[in-house]
């Protein structure tokens, strides 16, 4: 059965498919989840929290959601594999890229981003990755599969794309000396980035080109979100990443192709973690609108 969440992002109107520039793409999959459950209800948790919000965006001064927002039914899990699942979510992307929407993922475990990353990489042969977590997710397996929340970047690396992970503090040594035979693999620890200016510094190593973002909330610090399975202590907060973000996003020379948030694990249907997620997508929205303007 496909869940149809009650109501659209942002609260807005619901508007055709053909006036829809941007979709909201509900993934409530968990079928691989370590430390705390729960990230099946991070779609109907962050949608519902974002009726909270207030439309206008002081800082780009402007309606994000006028450029054109559809929110789709969440789509129906498969628990017989991860594989299978991935393999749905990536048949499932096709109507809409050749639409030529722009798709925010919302997951979900992690797991779902090989299966948004491989849809887009159809329609983007160039396309490039960046991934901002706490883990590197480079593992070539964990608890029995090739397709765990830990072996999403594996998976994506594969591809053959170029890899950027931000704000790593917790890997593991078989993901270490994997990094080392690698050249398209750039990580960035989180100790190395807690320096003045990290944002400006990473963006500059950043070539241009067309990229894909996934944001696992793990990235920032559990002080800000709290509410994730596997939260790692000396993340970074909520001006910081705006910065990096709409730097990244505003820069010239690259194109953000779509983007994915995951790993939110609620505690209840409304949280504060859950509204600082919709308030981040939103603000990413606002970002992306404003270079569209331009």
């Amino acid at each position: 059965m496909i869940n149809k969440i009650p109501f659209n992002f942002l609260s807005i109107p619901d508007i055709s498919f053909n006036k829809a520039k941007i979709i909201i793409f509900p993934i409530g999959y968990e079928g691989t989840v370590t430390g705390d459950s729960g990230t099946k209800l991070g779609p109907l948790s962050i949608i519902y929290s974002s009726r909270n919000l207030e439309l206008y965006d002081e800082e780009i001064e402007f309606e994000a959601y006028q450029i054109g927002i559809k929110t789709e039914v969440e789509i129906e899990s498969d628990y017989s594999s991860p594989e299978k699942m991935i393999k749905r979510i990536e048949k499932s992307m096709n109507y809409y890229l050749k639409n030529k929407k722009f798709i925010i993922g919302i997951g979900g475990e992690h797991t779902v981003t090989i299966g948004l990353f491989n849809g887009y990489k159809k329609y983007f042969n160039d396309l490039n990755y960046i991934c901002l977590d706490a883990h590197s997710d480079l593992r070539e397996k964990y608890n029995g599969t090739k397709f765990s929340h830990a072996c999403v970047n594996r998976r994506v690396f594969e591809s053959g794309c170029n890899i950027y992970i931000l704000g790593v503090r917790s890997i593991s040594k078989e993901e270490i000396d994997f990094i080392k035979k690698q050249d398209n693999i750039r990580l960035y620890y989180a100790y190395q980035m807690k320096s003045q200016n990290w944002q400006d510094q990473i963006i500059k190593n950043i070539p241009s080109g067309k990229y894909y973002i996934s944001v696992d909330i793990d990235f920032f610090d559990p002080s800000l979100i709290p509410e994730t399975g596997t939260p790692e202590p000396g993340g970074f907060l909520w001006y910081e990443t705006l910065e990096f973000l709409k730097n990244l996003i505003l820069r010239k020379d690259i194109e953000i192709c779509g983007f994915d948030l995951v790993e939110l694990s609620p505690s209840k249907i409304f949280t504060p973690s859950s509204l600082i997620c919709a308030k981040l997508i939103y603000k990413m929205i606002g970002y992306i609108s404003l270079k569209w303007r331009k």
